[in-house]
Order: C-alpha cells, then sequence, then structure tokens
C-alpha cells in the first residue's frame, strides 16, 4: 500500500508557497461575497405551514374537464366542449376520450376550432384528427394560451357521418395545464 505521506514530502521545496493564494483567489472571493449578500435565511415557502387538506400556494399541474358530448341520430354532425376555469389556467395539453357504441358510429370525429375566449389554438383552418388528441398519443403537448376566470375554453368537434337509430359517438375532453392558487 503506497505511503502518500512519503510522496508529499518531495513538496519540500516550494517552501510556504500556498496554492489557494494564487490559484482561484479571485473566485473565491467572488463567491463569498455572493453567499454573504444572499444570506443564510430560510425561503417563504419553508415558512408556510403545511395543513392537511389545504393545498400550497403556487403553481401546479392540474386538469381542467370540458365535460362530456354525444353525436347521434338527431344531434346533427357539429358539437361543443366547452369549460370555464375558475382560477388562472394555462394549458398545455388537450385530451379528447373518443368512445363508440354500435355498427353504425364509424364517422372520423374532428376538431374544427380550439378556443381560449376568440382565439384559435390550431395553426390553420384545417381539421384535426380527434385521435391527435388521444390519451395515447406520444408527445402531444401544444402551448394554449392562458386562460383567466370566466374565459371559456371551447373544443368545436365535427363526425364525418352521424350514427344511425341507437348507435353513438361519446366525446369527453380534458385540458392538462398550470394553475396558480
Amino acid at each position: 500500500m503506497p505511503n502518500y505521506f512519503d510522496t508529499l514530502a518531495d513538496l519540500e521545496d516550494v517552501g510556504s508557497l500556498e496554492i489557494g493564494d494564487y490559484v482561484g483567489a479571485r473566485r473565491r472571493g467572488r463567491t463569498m461575497q455572493r453567499s454573504r449578500s444572499r444570506g443564510r435565511g430560510i425561503s417563504a415557502r419553508a415558512l408556510l405551514p403545511q395543513v392537511p387538506g389545504v393545498p400550497m400556494p403556487g403553481a401546479r399541474l392540474q386538469p381542467l374537464g370540458l365535460g362530456a358530448t354525444a353525436f347521434t341520430a338527431s344531434s346533427g354532425v357539429s358539437l361543443q366542449l366547452t369549460a370555464l376555469p375558475q382560477r388562472p389556467f394555462k394549458g398545455q395539453r388537450l385530451i379528447l376520450d373518443v368512445t363508440r357504441t354500435g355498427t353504425s358510429a364509424t364517422g372520423l370525429v374532428t376538431v374544427q376550432q380550439f378556443l381560449v375566449g376568440t382565439q384559435n389554438q390550431l395553426v390553420g383552418s384545417g381539421a384535426l384528427s380527434a385521435n391527435a388528441f388521444a390519451a395515447t398519443a406520444f408527445d402531444a403537448n401544444i402551448a394554449i394560451d392562458p386562460a383567466t376566470p370566466g374565459i371559456s375554453m371551447t373544443v368545436a368537434l365535427a363526425i364525418s357521418a352521424a350514427p344511425t337509430s341507437s348507435d353513438r359517438v361519446d366525446v369527453g375532453g380534458t385540458v392538462f395545464g398550470t394553475t396558480v392558487g
């Protein structure tokens, strides 16, 4: 096993030179100044009591339900899902769940518009397949405009062929996003 003290004895000719006095001294001084100005206090969040059942203040990822609707023989080929957030909300992922019941429920469900207030969140005027917003869609995050309380979020849907008789196509929607409060 090597003896490290014998190896360090070879450095006796260096004298009283302290490497820390020359190399990195300026950086160390700046670091010390920064740490003094920051102080050693506790963050404000750590001072807030954590009460069971009371959410911590700040931004959180939460869902906003858009409700559900159904294309039937009498509903027509255009429907909407709408929600009014109760807190400031910035969506980042739209999820549409499409369920078909019956043999004639085969029409393609498309998203015609996705509105936050009056602003369409789709880049173009063309319709998108609802499958693009399925729960299993990969990397389907989008940058949605923020909505304040009182501003509606609306998804306009259409179906290429309405079901007949008692058949139906059910569509439910959820927007996941960041809320404050």
